[in-house]
């Protein structure tokens, strides 16, 4: 079997219909395009670029910001029989500048995102409502009080007005009376707020007051816990979990960035990579997924040597390579390698897809898997060390608190 022919085809589906532009070397095709599509294992998303070139104008309403997007590519054997075509990108347009062609080629561009592109909510914060106490009920007596004492002293001046030429012991006499009015008031109002104090029953006037506050998490809680809530709250799908190392925030936590930052850094502390794989959140060890059945080297489109990368900056070594473009990988897929520099399974970290008038390739970045779980190990076992350090060493702060204050109490009854 020989797969000798290359195939690319772009669709777009939205509210004016569906658009397909297929490069396939045959003639007579309204247009064709390119695409570079990125992916990673950090983390990170990154949008994929298409650029399509003499479309007919009266087909470019097909493709608006917010449609849908698909691209498939492989190679075709002679007869068409057997294929290796595969959906290799799904997702929203965005950045589309529809009216504009490039000089010369009329070409125009866009951007991919992915459909579940979640990394960018904003930071979660729990609502609370709690009663704020504005008036005591002793405070709201003392009001009543003093209420029924304005009533009464604003009668008396009255009556005063209206009786100028009352006889001074006529005045004293009334005077008294309203005194003795307020002190009978005031007694029974007491008596009765005694009495309800003692049974329970005194209300202070209150207020609802809401206020929102970040996500915090008590002591000792694990990062589990921790992620799986976060996530729940700001409605991320994680399609996997399985921490390396299920770290104990001995001193809690307070998730005060955006969810998806809050997640990549818990994760970091718990020794465990965060990665999209066709669209769909991980927090795992990729070295531990499934092989796939996929072997490359010269006789399968090896097209250029695996060549070890100096500047990666990681333990493992990391080799870049290039190859006939296969739909299947993405990162952290594993795949068997074969050439004079690596020969083994391999894990890919990163690369991209690359379909263009030149060809359809794959290149990607890639370690030895045998020598990235050796490097898992030692780290694994270095977070648990150094987890084992930090719980030992809060416990013996508390413990020297502890006796801190109660030296300070004996001195205070001394």
């Amino acid at each position: 079997m020989k797969l000798v022919r290359r195939y690319s085809k772009i669709k777009i589906t939205g509210k004016k219909g569906t658009l397909k532009i297929i490069n396939n070397t045959k003639p007579n095709n309204i247009a064709h395009f390119e695409a570079t599509i990125p992916f990673t294992t950090d983390g990170s998303k990154n949008g994929s670029t298409v650029t399509i070139y003499n479309l007919p104008k009266s087909l470019k309403n097909y493709i608006k910001n917010g449609y849908k997007c698909y691209i498939y590519a492989g190679f075709i054997s002679e007869t068409g029989e057997y294929n290796t075509v595969g959906k290799v990108l799904e997702g929203k347009i965005s950045g589309l500048t529809p009216n504009t062609y490039a000089a010369g080629d009329k070409s125009f561009q866009f951007t991919v995102n992915d459909n579940s592109d979640n990394t960018n909510k904003a930071e979660v914060k729990k609502k609370t409502v709690t009663k704020v106490r504005t008036v005591s009920a002793e405070k709201t007596l003392d009001e009543t009080i003093t209420k029924y004492n304005s009533k009464l002293n604003s009668q008396r001046r009255k009556w005063i007005d209206n009786h100028p030429n009352a006889p001074n012991k006529q005045v004293t006499a009334y005077n008294k009376a309203i005194l003795a009015k307020k002190k009978s008031y005031a007694k029974a109002k007491r008596r009765k707020y005694v009495k309800q104090k003692a049974a329970g029953k005194l209300k202070s006037k209150t207020t609802k007051k809401t206020s929102y506050k970040p996500l915090t998490f008590a002591k000792g809680t694990h990062g589990l816990s921790i992620i799986k809530k976060i996530a729940k709250v700001a409605n991320i799908k994680i399609s996997g979990i399985k921490l390396v190392y299920n770290k104990k925030f001995t001193k809690g936590y307070t998730a005060s960035s955006k969810p998806y930052t809050a997640i990549k850094a818990i994760a970091a502390d718990c020794k465990t990579p965060v990665y999209w794989s066709n669209d769909k959140l991980y927090i795992q060890d990729y070295g531990k997924n499934k092989k796939t059945k996929l072997y490359i080297q010269d006789s399968t489109g090896l097209t250029e040597e695996p060549e070890p990368q100096t500047d990666s900056g990681s333990s493992v070594t990391e080799y870049e390579c290039t190859f006939l473009l296969r739909p299947e990988i993405n990162g952290s897929v594993i795949f068997h390698m074969k050439s004079p520099q690596i020969t083994g399974w391999v894990i890919v970290k990163s690369g991209e897809h690359d379909i263009s008038s030149d060809g359809l390739l794959t290149t990607v970045d890639i370690v030895s898997q045998s020598a990235y779980e050796a490097a898992e190990k030692k780290t694994k076992s270095a977070a648990k060390k150094a987890d084992a350090k930090a719980t030992a060493k809060a416990k013996l702060d508390a413990k020297k608190k502890k006796a801190l204050k109660a030296k300070q109490a004996k001195r205070k009854k001394k």
